[in-house]
């Protein structure tokens, strides 16, 4: 299966209120190179989903996602020898006629959060105004600063963001 992805991603300034109140899933995602190629190779479990993933650059706001659905006993195969792992939490939060998806960085990026929302069309991307509880726009700058993902800290994704000249705030929920 493949289809193009048009998203925007933000960095937050807070959480909104009722957050705990909707779906949120698990998410481990292991890498198949050490370079920070966009367009690589991914192991990815969705919850009880498994899949192979590959992603094709169109544009700052466009990607060709291709995806394989694997079983578990492929994806524990796979997953062990990918070069980098990561894994976060994963809330879908609805905004107007939209579903933001905000995701929570573990282990030893506890402390990052970022938002990301699908659109239709590039036109309906441009046309979407933030609400007031996002932050930073890091849609052009959002594979450069994940380099290494995986393999670095939040101290280092802090840093990254100050060289920007962006404040990165340390996001903490209660997990309730």
């Amino acid at each position: 299966m493949n289809n193009i992805e048009v998203e925007r991603v933000f960095l937050l300034k807070k959480l909104p209120e009722d957050l705990l109140e909707y779906k949120h899933i698990d998410i481990k995602i292991g890498d198949f190179t050490q370079n920070n190629d966009v367009d690589i190779l991914k192991a990815r479990q969705k919850g009880d989903k498994f899949e192979l993933i590959k992603k094709e650059t169109i544009s700052d706001l466009e990607r060709k996602e291709y995806v394989i659905p694997l079983s578990e006993n492929e994806f524990n195969i796979l997953f062990p020898v990918t070069s980098r792992k990561h894994s976060k939490k994963r809330f879908f939060y609805p905004l107007d006629k939209f579903t933001c998806e905000i995701d929570f960085y573990l282990e030893d990026m506890l402390g990052y959060a970022r938002a990301e929302v699908e659109f239709e069309s590039s036109k309906e991307a441009e046309e979407f105004t933030p609400p007031s509880w996002f932050g930073d726009e890091i849609t052009s700058i959002n594979h450069i600063i994940h380099e290494g993902l995986g393999e670095i800290s939040f101290q280092t994704m802090e840093d990254r963001y100050k060289k920007r000249g962006i404040d990165l705030r340390d996001i903490q929920f209660d997990k309730g």
